[in-house]
């Protein structure tokens, strides 16, 4: 091996060594929480970019094969001699077989079915890393495994750890092998608390019961479907009967994973809660940061159901904490234009001794933006909660910003137009987006064009490689 491979692979080394020790620091229930939720994201994507891209692309072809066929029909009225005739008519033929299969193939539906399995194979992958971490956080859980070894086996493992990870592996493996139903019964008993009374627990069984009819039967309806359906109380839109084929759809695909995502949530931070009692304000934080995610994404339907979540906790960290869900869920009821059921949740507290943020909070989503103005006066530079950022990425302030109230009182407080502001903060980001680019290349692959060979090469250049080089 030469010196720069001797180089490269201790630098490899020393990484890898750096990310298993920064794991072992920070990762806890909010990070796997995070990487759930980003993979959901990520087939949202995939179904909002390349769904429309292989329908579009399944008609183009349509009309290509069909005018292909077409030519070939023509050239077989007007050519003269056998020799010209048969090689028409294996043309012909090429072109009968292409027809069939294109008009047998069905990459829209295969690409919903393969994002919908996904889905739920990333909730499996989220069920297993959330068990790890809370026994990581609280060993005393290993207690309640009822697991019987031999000493010789014992005596194979070369410390406690390692014995104690293959007890937790095994366990994590044998709750993914159930049901969820079955799932969240084993979560109930292991942790002593009730996970499955919530509002979307019935359309979330009906979905993953439906993620086994895709994974075993290509979607037919059985008995069992129906029958754990009804079971737990999901009321279907139209009457399934036994042998019916079910689809996915583009709809009911970005509704499950809606449902996923707050089940995982709100899985995530109930279990968290549970376990973890010094980490309560950890977790308060985390949740209003989803919650605050929710609403810059415009998921308005996810910050209403995680925030009346929110709003329902036992054991908020703080008052001002849950002043934050209150005024975070109304910001959202506001947006799908629900303004008396956000003014009507508000005012079930009472914020006239409250914070100056608060109140600029109350008015601001009430629409009383003189007196927002004024308070904005009041606060300054900086108040308690409310600083010059926030003015700028709170979506609370989404439709105030377009007001002469709020450019008149965001530059009476701090001197210059918010114009300006904006300007100055997209060249400080310049920096951080550029550091980015860099750090989300990926390596290429070059496809043959008839895809019978496929070579990955390493990303050398500087610019970004997402295209598939064909």
């Amino acid at each position: 091996m030469d010196e720069l491979s001797i180089k490269n692979s201790s630098t490899t080394e020393k990484i890898v060594e750096d990310k298993v020790a920064l794991k072992e620091e920070v990762y806890g229930v909010g990070e796997v929480i995070d990487i759930f939720l980003h993979r959901i994201m990520d087939i949202e994507e995939c179904a909002s970019e390349y769904i429309p891209e292989a329908a579009q692309r399944y008609n183009d072809k349509t009309n290509e094969l069909f005018h292909e066929y077409k030519n070939i029909i023509n050239t077989l009225e007007t050519v003269d001699g056998k020799e010209n005739k048969v090689v028409s008519e294996k043309d012909l033929r090429k072109a009968l077989r292409k027809i069939r299969r294109h008009v047998g193939s069905s990459p829209v539906e295969t690409l919903e079915k393969s994002l919908f399995v996904s889905l739920f194979s990333s909730f499996d992958k989220f069920i297993g890393d959330l068990v790890e971490v809370l026994f990581r956080k609280e060993p005393k859980l290993y207690l309640n495994i009822n697991k019987e070894i031999k000493i010789s086996d014992v005596l194979e493992y070369s410390s406690i750890e390692e014995l104690r990870q293959s007890f937790l592996d095994k366990e994590i493996e044998a709750i993914r092998r159930k049901s969820y139903q079955e799932q969240f019964k084993s979560l109930e008993n292991q942790f002593k608390i009730t996970l499955t009374k919530f509002k979307q627990w019935p359309s979330f069984i009906e979905k993953s019961q439906r993620r086994n009819l895709f994974t075993h039967c290509d979607g037919v309806v059985s008995k069992q479907y129906i029958d754990i359906c009804k079971e737990v109380g999901y009321k279907f839109e139209s009457e399934k009967n036994i042998g019916e084929q079910l689809e996915v759809g583009t709809e009911y695909l970005f509704h499950s994973c809606m449902i996923v995502a707050q089940v995982g949530v709100m899985l995530g931070q109930t279990l968290w809660r549970k376990v973890v009692n010094d980490e309560i304000e950890q977790a308060d934080g985390h949740l209003n940061e989803k919650i605050f995610d929710f609403l810059h994404e415009e998921e308005w339907l996810n910050a209403i159901t995680i925030g009346n979540f929110a709003q329902n906790l036992r054991n908020n960290s703080t008052e001002s904490m849950e002043r934050m869900f209150l005024i975070n869920h109304a910001i959202a009821l506001n947006a799908i234009d629900k303004k008396k059921e956000a003014k009507s949740l508000l005012d079930t507290k009472d914020w006239s001794a409250t914070l100056l943020d608060f109140k600029l909070a109350y008015t601001v989503i009430n629409y009383e933006y003189d007196e927002a103005q004024e308070i904005m006066n009041k606060i300054g530079k900086v108040g308690e909660l409310v600083i010059e950022i926030a003015y700028h990425d709170w979506p609370l302030f989404r439709e105030f910003r377009d007001s002469e109230q709020f450019l008149s009182g965001y530059e009476s407080v701090y001197g210059y137009p918010y114009l300006s502001k904006v300007k100055e903060l997209a060249e400080q980001t310049k920096n951080e987006v550029e550091f980015l680019h860099e750090e989300v290349l990926i390596e290429d692959y070059i496809v043959d064009s008839d895809f019978s060979t496929m070579q990955w090469i390493p990303n050398t250049s500087e610019k970004s490689k997402f295209l598939i080089i064909i």
